[in-house]
């Protein structure tokens, strides 16, 4: 492993179980087992390793989203259920870095603010198109997309944001290779009744009038 992934690597460790307050510059090198300096040769400084390993989650997050949104014969239906499930997986191959993520993106910091602006505003124009389209094509009812996002973003991040909380007293685990699959289920069982149009069905030939 080269030394810019190690220290990479250290900083998402000790961000997610410290906190980036909590953890020094010399901690981070001494878990990577590289010298001081090179934490400012690669990132020039703390601060430089945190907007590195934020931005590189999500300009892969939002390459996710437009993977999806442009791919050719997709739904919208199907456009929110891969999305759904690409996030999860996601999330669950970056566990650490995504509770971080998370947990850092509640504060109100110029890095946040830069963050929302660059990043969130491109994520809600992807999720707004999807469901302005099935709306208009029938396959979505009509819903208020702030309520619908912002209970969407929370069915997504709570497993990995409240992972020792699921663990410890739900008996859950989002750290196991199996959960980001049933999980999704589950979300996808939230849509349909959410989101999705319900189906016209005939009423028996008896009680029609």
């Amino acid at each position: 492993m080269n030394t810019k992934k190690k220290i990479i690597d250290a900083a998402i460790m000790l961000f997610n179980t410290k906190g980036y307050d909590g953890t020094t510059v010399r901690e981070i090198a001494k878990e990577a087992n590289v010298n001081v300096a090179n934490i400012s040769y690669y990132f020039s400084g703390k601060q430089g390793l945190l907007e590195y390993v934020v931005t590189n989650f999500l300009e892969e997050y939002i390459r996710i989203l437009e993977s999806t949104f442009t791919q050719d014969g997709l739904s919208p239906k199907e456009m929110l259920l891969v999305i759904v499930r690409q996030i999860l997986h996601y999330q669950s191959n970056h566990r650490q870095l995504t509770r971080f993520f998370y947990r850092e993106i509640s504060l109100d910091s110029v890095l946040i603010r830069e963050i929302m602006t660059t990043y969130l505003v491109r994520e809600k124009y992807y999720f707004q198109t999807i469901i302005h389209k099935g709306i208009q094509q029938g396959e979505f009812q009509k819903v208020s997309f702030p309520v619908f996002m912002v209970q969407l973003k929370g069915m997504l991040q709570s497993p990995y944001l409240h992972a020792q909380y699921i663990a410890e007293v739900l008996y859950a685990f989002p750290t196991e290779p199996y959960f980001a699959d049933r999980y999704a289920k589950e979300v996808e069982s939230w849509l349909a009744h959410a989101l999705y149009k319900p189906s016209i069905v005939p009423m028996p030939a008896a009680a029609q009038f």
